[in-house]
């Protein structure tokens, strides 16, 4: 196998991985009505894509260790989504008014 396959096989599980770390910011965005869930965006993906990693490095690497992957990418998602709107209601200034 070239460079450049095994380039594009490693980007588009990363791509899966950021993708199943997306699924858990949507429905939260959805729950909330887009509110306080902005600095959560980039985090999901990224939290995503550092728990699907750890599955393969920590030994399964066959077919059960990709769907395991898969799973373990939404788990870092949703982790990273709670950490995010966590962290922004934190941060943001009390809202004024009512």
């Amino acid at each position: 196998m070239t460079l450049e396959v095994r380039l594009a096989f490693l980007l588009f599980f990363f791509l899966l991985w950021g993708m199943g770390g997306l699924l858990p910011w949507t429905v939260a965005a959805v729950w909330r009505r887009g509110r306080g869930v902005v600095l959560a965006l980039p985090l999901a993906p990224t939290g995503g894509m550092g728990v699907g990693v750890l599955t393969p490095l920590l030994g399964a690497d066959d077919g059960r260790g990709f769907l395991v992957s898969l799973a373990a990418s939404v788990m870092g998602g949703a982790l990273a989504t709670a950490a995010g709107i966590w962290l922004e209601a934190h941060l943001a200034p009390p809202p004024r008014g009512r």
